[in-house]
């Protein structure tokens, strides 16, 4: 497993058909790697949130698209996915004393995958995780 700290950009779109799309295309043309997303509608909002592999571009990407986004420190673990490795992270991050405030994830069952994880102290999560 490899832990690192990213930064997590949420994006705030109206909820309603082809939004996301636009997020991804200015993403795409900012030549922004996508490792992580989750979204959900609230109301008339929706919010989107994104891990990049460059978060200067991401930040430039979204920026000049003109969307309204707010960043925060999160934490990625990547590395081969398989039964048991969540339990692995959470038992390590509760064993420190570290909550989860969200969490989510991208894995085809097989080879590896990444896992973002939102807790109050990022720096502390990474030590635990033994990550840099």
């Amino acid at each position: 497993m490899a832990a690192k700290q990213r930064t997590e950009f949420t994006v705030s779109v109206p909820h309603r058909p082809g939004e996301l799309g636009k997020v991804f295309d200015a993403l795409a043309k900012g030549k922004v790697n996508v490792l992580g997303v989750c979204g959900w509608g609230e109301g008339e909002t929706a919010k989107v949130l994104i891990v990049a592999d460059n978060e200067a571009k991401a930040r430039k990407a979204l920026s000049g698209s003109g969307f309204s986004f707010a960043e925060a420190p999160v934490v990625t673990v990547s590395g081969p996915s398989g039964q048991g490795t969540g339990a692995k992270i959470s038992a390590r991050l509760a064993g420190a004393g570290i909550n989860i405030d969200h969490v989510y994830a991208s894995t085809s069952g097989k080879g590896s995958g990444v896992i973002v994880l939102h807790v109050g102290d990022a720096a502390a999560a990474l030590k635990a995780l033994g990550g840099k």
